[in-house]
């Protein structure tokens, strides 16, 4: 009695012409490290964000600074976002 459409998306088709730069899809390929500092009279543990050098974390323990970073290396938890986003720096 009715008709039935199937209605299907239509691929959009790239062309890419001489000269044209393509789409980066990689991500930056992210790797954690711990750092010892000296402030004062304290000794603090920093966790490095690499290529981004940006400070993660500061503990006052070196355990609890390499099992965030073994977990980190591990599972890679911020590799589609590029990185820990800013507001969850420790410091800038």
């Amino acid at each position: 009695m009715g008709y039935e459409y199937t209605l299907m998306a239509k691929k959009q088709k790239v062309r890419f012409h001489k000269g044209d730069q393509r789409p980066n899809n990689e991500q930056p390929d992210l790797s954690y490290t711990k750092k010892m500092i000296k402030r004062g009279k304290n000794i603090i543990w920093q966790v490095i964000e690499k290529p981004t050098m940006s400070i993660i974390s500061e503990c006052f323990f070196e355990e609890d600074a390499h099992k965030l970073v073994k977990f980190q290396n591990k599972h890679k938890v911020w590799q589609p976002n590029g990185g820990v986003p800013k507001f969850l720096w420790t410091r800038v």
